[in-house]
């Protein structure tokens, strides 16, 4: 009996935070097509990491062309950190349980000088009009302004 409880608690879990309502939790796991890294063990997580960026790589070529990514994919020095940054922009549907594309922004800030040594993965979500929603992909942590 208790079994059945929580599948059915774990079933409305899943599917409220699905509707669109509360894409301003804390901490998440899943919004659409974005699965985050939220209490992987550190292979899956970076697993779900290649998995996104591959998928946000594949819908730039196809909404933006292959030059487009190739230029997004040039990394962008901040002089007053001495990071560099890379971030890709397209459009994915399922954002916030929404049916309509939405814009999703992927920003990653390395180390100019190892693109590997990733200091922060950071993606945007615009869940409504004029809306933005900013996680940390390894956390799925709300980013405060």
């Amino acid at each position: 009996m208790w079994r059945f409880s929580l599948i059915g608690l774990l079933c409305v879990t899943i599917v409220s935070s699905a509707s669109g309502q509360d894409y301003e939790q804390e901490v998440i796991s899943q919004d659409g097509p974005i699965i985050y890294g939220t209490g992987m063990k550190p292979e899956d997580s970076k697993e779900a990491w290649k998995h996104f960026f591959s998928m946000m790589a594949e819908a730039v070529v196809r909404q933006q062309g292959p030059e487009v990514l190739g230029l997004k994919l040039k990394q962008r020095r901040d002089p007053e950190t001495q990071t560099c940054r890379i971030a890709l922009d397209a459009n994915l549907t399922g954002i916030g349980g929404i049916p309509e594309p939405r814009k999703v922004m992927v920003m990653v800030v390395t180390d100019c000088g190892n693109v590997s040594s990733q200091y922060a993965r950071i993606v945007c979500t615009y869940p409504a009009q004029g809306h933005q929603v900013c996680r940390n992909f390894d956390t799925g942590k709300l980013l405060r302004e």
